[in-house]
């Protein structure tokens, strides 16, 4: 039996890990959940759950370290994007100590993705296709720049601060931290838009799975796979100079001349985990069998496209105040009310 543990389980990245663990008949997993709140709904889908401080406290990572050692914790996928430096600076102490794998990319890749003008910046040193990105202050001193331009926070989530701009005048009104905003080329249109997973193990890269997908409030809400070996190639080059570990998401759009590129990472499990998962390619599995030295082969249902949807949870409240006062549960929740096809 292998323990798993996913943090983030109120939001859609840990509950997307949770459910593609889920889907895992072999080998067999036992499946830990931590949140800070009570009221988080991928707890209910755990074997077990778990009440923690959150990633900006500093009692956060002895919060973790408690349940490592209590539950003999085998690998902890962390499931939210803040917690990522923290895991990767502390993944080498946390194996050593407890024996547990933290899932996550180095520092350094971490700090590249998060920081989308140094995703430009890498990806032109290492001669690869990119945006053409300036810092707005640059940006606005160019009298030959082409617009329209896309401006967004150098550091953010969700495309939150994401605009199109289309004159200098919009740029110069544009409501973010200037200090903080980069302004990038716009690359192609919106039908022309993919996220790419890839899933790094043992010093290998799996296929990569491209989902052209349609957004709604930042997040993809269609997606369908397709087969493109530029965009493959293209994605597999940068994780093999980023030298993934576990899994990373790329966001491109094509050019009018038909080559990618990338204008962000993300170096952890993605919110479309779980559309791979049932797509065929299950980027948790493959990451899990393939540490382990079994075979993992990816099955894409290619003729397939995934639609997004909201469903419900229905909790007992004695469930919840009994996670809320204790601090840990087992939760047992009716098989029709289960989240994600029920729990073991």
């Amino acid at each position: 039996m292998i323990t798993v543990l996913v943090t983030g389980a109120g939001g859609g990245v840990g509950q997307g890990i949770i459910k593609s663990l889920r889907l895992i008949s072999d080998p067999p997993l036992r499946i830990l959940g931590a949140d800070m709140s009570a009221l988080s709904a991928g707890l209910y889908a755990c074997d077990k759950a778990f009440l923690v401080e959150g990633c900006r406290s500093p009692g956060y990572l002895d919060s973790l370290a408690r349940i490592f050692q209590a539950e003999s914790v085998d690998y902890y996928f962390p499931g939210t994007d803040i917690e990522l430096a923290l895991c990767a600076e502390n993944r080498d102490r946390i194996a050593e100590q407890f024996g547990t794998k933290v899932v996550v990319n180095s520092p350094e890749t971490v700090r590249i993705a998060d920081d989308k003008g140094l995703t430009s910046a890498f990806l032109a040193n290492n001669g690869l296709p990119y945006p053409r990105t300036w810092p707005m202050a640059e940006a606005l001193e160019m009298d030959d720049l082409i617009y329209p331009v896309i401006a967004k926070p150098a550091v953010g989530f969700r495309s939150i601060g994401v605009e199109r701009v289309n004159s200098r005048d919009e740029l110069a009104n544009y409501p973010g931290d200037p200090a903080a905003t980069i302004v990038q080329e716009l690359i192609g249109d919106d039908a022309r838009e993919f996220t790419c997973t890839i899933v790094g193990a043992k010093g290998s890269l799996s296929p990569v799975l491209a989902l052209r997908r349609v957004l709604r409030s930042g997040d993809t809400y269609r997606a369908i796979p397709e087969r493109n070996p530029v965009i493959e190639d293209y994605v597999t080059a940068i994780a093999r100079k980023l030298d993934v570990e576990g899994a990373c998401n790329f966001q491109l759009r094509l050019g009018d001349d038909g080559v990618p590129k990338v204008f962000e990472i993300n170096a952890r499990f993605s919110g479309t985990t779980p559309f791979c998962a049932q797509l065929g390619f299950n980027p948790v599995e493959c990451y899990l069998k393939t540490d382990r030295g079994l075979a993992y082969e990816p099955e894409i249902a290619w003729d397939s496209m995934v639609l997004r949807y909201w469903s419900e949870l229905v909790v007992p409240r004695s469930m919840t105040a009994t996670l809320d006062q204790a601090g840990q549960s087992e939760p047992q929740i009716p098989a029709q009310f289960s989240l994600y096809g029920g729990t073991s």
